[in-house]
Parts: C-alpha cells; structure tokens; sequence
C-alpha cells in the first residue's frame, strides 16, 4: 500500500511510497481526516519514498495546508527528492508548506 500513517512523537505522519497521484488520492484524504477525527493538530508527511506526484497531489496538499491554516493545524513535508523536490518548488508548494530533511527536524521546529 502506498500510503501508510504512523506517529512520531506528538505528530502523525504520513507516509507516501513511490507514487502520489490522483489513484491513491482517497487513500490520502482518508488519513487525513483519521488524523482530524483523533484531535491531531501537526501532520507529517513523508515523502523520501515517494518517486512520482502529479497535479493532483499538488493540488491536495494545497488544499489541506489552506484548511489547517484556518483550523489553525499544521502540516510538514518531509524529505522529498529529485524530481518530487522539483516539482513542489516548481508549483510553489515549498513556500506554503515547510519541508524537513527529518521528521525529528519538523517535530523540533514545530516546538521552537
């Protein structure tokens, strides 16, 4: 499966292998909304495994960091390489959306 969720420390995260596109989508959402139902209030997600993201997945992510900003949530990228490193920077999704090398890094930074 590729998206799984865990915890790390007072965060959840998310973790999305190879691909994020518009197939796994629901499966994205589906976390997400698990993650508000259990009160969480800092999300991660990890992207080091991920290898492909289409307009799609921009789009949701988009749409999931305007909603925490009103409920006054906040989500972290973490690790995104090569090409999924590109294309985040290329539709600007870095500059709404914090990116860490680590989940510790996002965890200690959402702390200071």
């Amino acid at each position: 499966m590729p998206i799984t969720q865990g915890v790390w420390r007072d965060a959840t995260v998310i973790h999305v292998d190879d691909v994020f596109t518009h197939r796994n989508r629901k499966d994205f959402s589906s976390a997400v909304t698990a993650f508000r139902a259990s009160g969480g209030r800092h999300l991660i997600v990890d992207l080091r495994e991920t290898m492909y993201m289409d307009s799609a997945a921009l789009g949701l992510l988009a749409l999931t960091s305007q909603q925490f900003s009103v409920e006054e949530r906040r989500i972290s990228l973490v690790g995104p390489q090569g090409t999924v490193k590109q294309v985040l920077e290329m539709a600007n999704i870095d500059k709404m959306i914090e990116v860490f090398p680590s989940e510790e890094a996002a965890s200690e930074a959402r702390s200071a």
